[in-house]
Parts: C-alpha cells; structure tokens; sequence
C-alpha cells in the first residue's frame, strides 16, 4: 500500500544504476556487433490500390486552379509518388500513367507552372490499381524534413554539362525524387527522361539488375552522351543502395565520369556498413545536398542535434542521451515562444497533426498552432522537466490517465504484431545468446494503439498548473520499432522509463486499470522486455554511431541501464 504521497514511489534515477553483468560490455570497450542490431522496422503497409486512386482523385477535386499552395502542391506530389512506386513495384501496366501523374505535379512544383487538374483528373480514371498494393514511407518526407526543393537546388549547384540528364530513381523515395530532378533539369534547358530501379537483398549488400527494357533506355541515354544522375535519400548506415545502382551502370557500359549520386546526406565514406564501401563510394562523383531553407515563417533558432537540452537543463550532468544524427529537425522562434518541429510532409505530418490535437484536447499535451513546410508550430511549454526522482502519486496517476486516453481516443487497427516479436527475439538472442521461452516471445495485443513511444520522465514538463506531456505524436508510428502497438508498451517504457519498483508499477497499472477498466497486468512482462531489448538495441547502435563523441558515453550508460532491464527478464530473476 502507498501510504506518502512523495518518493515511497520513487526508484534510482538509471544515470546511478549500473548491470550486473556487463563483464563483456564494459564501456572502455567498443560494442560489439551494434550493427546487427533490429532496430528499423520495415513500415511497409497493405493497402486497396483503388483507395489510393480515389484519395489521389478526391485530392485533385479540392484544388482551386487559381490558388493552389504550395503545401497542397507537396501533398499531392508525394501521394502521385507513393501510387506511382507501388504500380512500379507490382509491374503495373499502368505505372507509366502514374509517372505521368508525378511529372505533372513535379513540374508545377519545381517551375510553378500551371497544373491541369481536370487532365490529371482524367488520368487518374484511367488507372486500374490492383486489389492490394504495398506502401512504404519515404523518410525523407516523413522524418528527416528533406523538402522536395531541397533536390531541385541541388541539381542547380551540380550544373549539368551534358545537354542530356538520364535520372534513375531509387524506389521508394526515389520515385517522387526523380520526378523533381528531371522538373528541375527540363527548367535549366536540359533535355531529361527517369525511370526508377528496387535494389534488392541484404540492407547492407544491395544489388541492382536492369530490366532488358531500362537497358535499352540505358544504351539510348548512352547514344547521346547523357550523363546519369542517380538519385535517393541517404546515403543509410550502409550506402549499398546507391552503390549498387551506380556499379549495375557500370556493368552495362556507362562511364564511370558519366555517373553522379545525388544524394541527401553526406556521409562518412570509412562509416558505411556495406562491403568495402569507403574504397566503392570513392570512385563516384556525388553531390550533397544542404540543410533545408524552406521553413516555416518565424523558425530561427536551431535547437536540434541535442542543442535543445542546453535550454531545458541547468546542468549537462542531467542532460538525457540523444542519437544526435536522428533527432526530428527543431527550431524555435527568435522570442522563444514558439517551437516548430519536423512532422513530415502530406499525410505524414497531417497524422502527426491530428494526434498531436487529440493529445491536446484532453488536455495532456500543448495546442498546436498550424502546420507549415512540413513543421508542427507549438507553444513553447514553459516549466521544469521531470525526472525520475519526481515519481509520486500525482504524476503516476497522470501517467494512468494518459495511457487510458490513448488507448481510448487513438486506437490503432492490427490484431498481432509479427515484426515486433521478430525483434523480440532477434535482439534477445543477439545481445545475450539464448532462445525466449513462449510466454515471453509472444506480444498479446488487447488495446492496440498509436503509442506515445516516449514515456521518458524529460518528455512530461510541470508547468506548476498542471504536468503536460510532449513529443506525443511522432515516435509511435515512424521507421523505428514499435509501430502500431498494444498500449502495453507505454506502460512498459513507464516503468522502465521511470525506474518504478513493483509498488509504484502496480500502482500505476491499477489506476489504468481504474480509468480504462483494461487488466494490463498479465501481458507486461514481455512488454517490459520487448521495451528494455528494444531500447538496448537501439543505444547500442547510437553509440556505435557515435564513438569518438561525447555522446557515445551517455548512450553507452543508457545501453548498460536497458541491457540490465532485459536482463532480468532473460534471466528469469523477479524484477
């Protein structure tokens, strides 16, 4: 029985808690095999191919000629290039109408020229998608606030010498990419024509194989002395999609001077994954492009890449750690009363959107105040971040409020979670050698949800009238596990989050129970070591990603805090 109201709750804070077992993991030591780690997820949805149509037709309905934003030109561009990818991918007889459709909307995105709506119209009658189709998010869009633009002012600086551009697209991002650069080469005066290509096997040993008909279109590229643009987001950890698109030209004849990368990161080339891929990346010319200017009015003061904690901490001793290369774009105001953070673009951020308002008006979360560019505009919440040190029966009982909100208002539609207990299992056996015995490998779903994903205690801010919760609405749907989950998980990264002893966590799942009338209790277990290994992963690969950073050693600590959080569970000791 809690019989206080302050710190009979109350756990360590993790930064003071050490593992047991870490004779092999000690952090004068480079963590091994952090590559291996399951820690993206695949993300790719099934989805009617006629509801894709019809979204796209209902889209072009509600433009008005005269006046078409440049927001809703963006939003129509990605959902042509995400109908486009997924004929391709199929080998539609009707991908080559979508790649007209994307044309078309590239061009009046690149140039500003006119677009037919009522022609598009009936192109996109035209399409007979098939029954089920697969979707796959491109992060740029969705995550990494790379604007189309963004290419459009890199094909600028590359300044083409040829008075050809043969563009390849590397699906899925590609596709929609693509379509941008070959708008942008036609507005320089450069004759231009992109077909898109699906590098295929291990994520870090793609390989890449024309098509008899894209090797014809090669030789006719190559007849006029094109010169070959191959275009993506990336380079990734591995830089094996780009690589091999660049050495498939290369077998079928093309040049190596004639062959450039466009690329949206520049990357270390001796910190790519794929086989030899400092020598490889070095034998093509690529081209880098910039940190996004297209912003939202007011966005000046840049914050991301960990600069935000300098604001919200007294000391650095208390910052949390961060893969400071992920972190969502961030700015604020030059008044700081505003911050604007990276969404994504389309339906991407008008999801984020909506449940960023849903949050808010229940009253758990800060109203947003509009979308622009691609970026959520929120008032900067003014109050002192939590910690875990703060664990009482008020914000407990906020916590059990907040997790019956959620499973209540932003529901999400799965009845299993294959992915997620793949992961499980993965990581189990890569981090400690041992097979999951059934009760543990297995995810339940009874509440499944669009989770928070962020139960931190640095993610709840006491602003003295009430404790708010924030950054509630990108991480439970983006490229990293869960996904659509049961809120099991919540509570599980509250518990872990938190460090709560069986008291307090029974205490918090009892007042869920209480306001939700859902029995969490007999399916935490394996959440709590589907959270634990599933963070443990991800600390390990941020620090590997990091070494020679000061960071490395904050993630290295939180790898050490989740591995011990797993631990237990493996181990079958009571946690």
């Amino acid at each position: 029985m809690i019989t206080t109201e302050k710190d009979v709750c109350s756990a360590a804070s993790k930064k003071t808690t050490t593992a047991t077992d870490t004779k092999d993991f000690s952090p004068e030591t480079p963590v091994d095999k952090a590559w291996n780690a399951y820690i993206f997820r695949e993300g790719k949805t099934g989805l009617r191919g006629p509801d894709l149509v019809r979204e796209l037709s209902g889209r072009l309905r509600t433009l008005h000629q005269s006046d078409i934003s440049r927001t809703e030109l963006l939003d129509l561009l990605l959902r042509a290039g995400e109908l486009e990818c997924a004929l391709k991918d199929l080998d539609s007889t009707h991908a080559d109408v979508g790649a007209k459709i994307t044309d078309s909307v590239a061009d009046a995105v690149v140039s500003r020229s006119p677009l037919h709506t009522d022609e598009l119209a009936v192109l996109v009658r035209r399409i007979d998608a098939p029954e089920q189709v697969q979707v796959a998010p491109p992060e740029g869009f969705a995550y990494y606030a790379l604007h189309p633009l963004d290419l459009a002012d890199l094909v600028r600086a590359a300044n083409c010498k040829s008075g050809f551009a043969a563009v390849i697209g590397i699906r899925s991002i590609g596709t929609t990419l693509s379509a941008v650069v070959q708008a942008t080469f036609r507005a320089e005066r450069v004759k231009a024509d992109r077909i898109t290509v699906r590098p295929v096997g291990h994520p870090y040993n793609r390989t890449t194989k024309f098509s008899p008909e894209q090797e014809r279109w090669i030789t006719t590229m190559r007849s006029v002395n094109a010169q070959f643009y191959v275009v993506d987001e990336g380079p990734g950890m591995s830089g094996s999609s780009f690589l091999s698109v660049g050495e498939a030209l290369l077998d079928v004849g093309v040049s190596r001077p004639a062959i450039s990368f466009l690329a949206s990161r520049r990357a270390d080339p001796n910190s790519l994954t794929a086989p030899n891929a400092a020598a490889r990346w070095a034998g093509f010319r690529a081209y880098y492009t910039q940190p996004t200017h297209y912003l939202p009015r007011g966005a000046t003061d840049y914050i991301a890449g960990g600069i935000w904690r300098a604001r919200a901490f007294q000391s650095e001793q208390d910052w949390p750690a961060s893969w400071l290369q992920m972190e969502r774009l961030k700015f604020l105001s030059q008044d700081g009363a505003c911050l604007f953070r990276f969404e994504g673009f389309g339906r991407f951020g008008e999801d984020v959107y909506r449940r960023s308002t849903k949050v808010a008006e229940a009253g758990f979360g800060p109203q947003p105040h509009g979308r622009e560019e691609g970026f959520g505009k929120y008032p900067m919440v003014n109050g002192r971040y939590l910690s875990a040190s703060d664990t009482d029966r008020t914000v407990l009982t906020q916590i059990a409020e907040y997790c019956a909100f959620r499973a209540r208002a932003i529901p999400a539609h799965l009845a299993s979670t294959p992915e997620l207990e793949t992961m499980l299992e993965f990581n189990v056996k890569e981090e400690f050698g041992v097979e999951l015995p059934p009760h543990l490998a297995r995810l339940p779903i009874e509440r499944p949800v669009i989770a928070d994903g962020r139960m931190l205690p640095h993610k709840w801010i006491d602003t003295e009238a009430q404790i708010l919760k924030v950054d509630s609405a990108t991480h439970g749907d983006d490229h990293f596990f869960p996904g659509p989950t049961d809120i099991a998980w919540d509570l599980a990264g509250a518990i872990v989050e938190w460090n709560l002893n069986a008291e307090a966590a029974d205490f918090l799942l009892q007042a869920y129970k209480t306001r939700s009338g859902d029995d969490a209790a007999e399916r935490l277990a394996a959440y709590r070591l589907a959270y634990g290994i599933f963070r443990c992963a991800y600390c390990k690969m941020a620090a590997a990603a990091s070494a020679g950073m000061v960071e490395y050693h904050r993630l290295r600590r939180e790898y050490l805090y989740y591995r011990e959080q797993a631990r237990v569970f493996v181990t079958g000791q009571k946690p």
